[in-house]
């Protein structure tokens, strides 16, 4: 957050238990926590088990104060300003003796059933919520009580989602396969939306699978899971993502996004039904990878047009570029 000079840090409560009571705000610069926060609605204490920002680069925003939460029934907007808007810090904190607690901005507690994983913004602040029962949401920016649209499951839990800068395209995560959804539809008044500012109802399409090869998927191992399934970054209107990156095991997998979105692809022409592309580049480290993310465009160096992929394992972080094949 402001303007990446600051991070939102949660703990999960114990093992196997996700969620977190509270939050960490880290100063990048100093290494050390500025504020704690405590997650509280109407006077009590409650959990969330994710969080992310506003707005697809809206970190880069030097002064943003709110960020959105979620929980298995919960969608919410905090805010790390009181009611008399004033930010308060962990000296404050302490000389009360107790710890701040967030203010719910905005937000919507269901009753039962959403069993909600994970969730991602789009660059206008509208929200895709990806569940347990792999059923996808699209919510707007005027909303979060209702889900404009909502993408059926294919039987597998989505636990990542991302989206694209301008909510054209989303990509789920599954253990075994990405699932990519095109949201653009024309109404009833011919006119062409998203499924986040108009109800798709018959007009959804049928997704795109992303899958490893027999092989691949042999060589990455029975017990390893695709994870954390990413766009690269975009964050202004007019420019288009290129990839999408996920990690299995030790394989960074990354796929050229034009071609997934390609309809005609070689990998589509043969086949009925649900179509699937095989088709992707592997990047190879010696440990399991924690993380693969690409730059912004902005770290790309003039003769390579492509911002670098990051990789991260548990001893190393290295990158890679994707135009010169180191």
């Amino acid at each position: 957050m402001k303007a990446e000079t600051s991070m939102l840090l949660m703990s999960p409560l114990g093992e196997n238990k996700f969620h977190s009571t509270g939050l960490h705000q880290f100063d990048i610069e100093t290494g050390k926590v500025v504020t704690e926060w405590r997650f509280g609605k109407d006077g009590t204490e409650i959990t969330m088990k994710d969080i992310t920002n506003d707005s697809k680069g809206a970190q880069l925003d030097p002064s943003g104060s709110t960020f959105l939460g979620l929980d298995d029934n919960r969608l919410c907007r905090w805010d790390m300003r009181d009611r008399h808007g004033i930010v308060q810090d962990l000296a404050d904190s302490n000389s009360n003796m107790s710890t701040p607690v967030l203010n719910w901005a905005q937000g919507h507690q269901f009753s039962r059933g959403t069993n909600f994983q994970c969730f991602a913004t789009t660059g206008d602040g509208s929200v895709v919520v990806g569940s347990l029962d792999g059923k996808i949401r699209l919510y707007s920016i005027n909303s979060m009580r209702q889900a404009k649209t909502a993408f059926p499951g294919l039987g597998s839990p989505v636990t990542n989602v991302d989206v694209t800068f301008d909510g054209k395209w989303i990509v789920g995560t599954t253990d075994t396969y990405l699932v990519v959804i095109c949201t653009v539809f024309t109404d009833k008044d011919g006119k062409t939306k998203n499924g986040f500012a108009g109800r798709m109802g018959n007009n959804i399409a049928a997704p795109r699978l992303l899958k490893l090869n027999p092989l691949d998927s042999h060589l990455a191992g029975v017990n390893n899971k695709f994870q954390k399934a990413q766009f690269s970054w975009v964050t202004e209107n007019g420019k288009q993502e290129r990839r999408i990156v996920a990690t299995v095991g030790k394989f960074s997998v990354i796929w050229n996004f034009q071609q997934v979105k390609d309809g005609f692809h070689d990998c589509y022409r043969s086949q009925q039904g649900l179509k699937s592309c095989y088709c992707y580049k592997i990047v190879f480290r010696d440990d399991s990878i924690v993380e693969s993310r690409f730059m912004h465009d902005k770290f790309a160096v003039t003769e390579f047009p492509e911002a670098p992929l990051v990789i991260a394992t548990p001893m190393k972080v290295s990158s890679f570029s994707m135009s010169n094949r180191r």
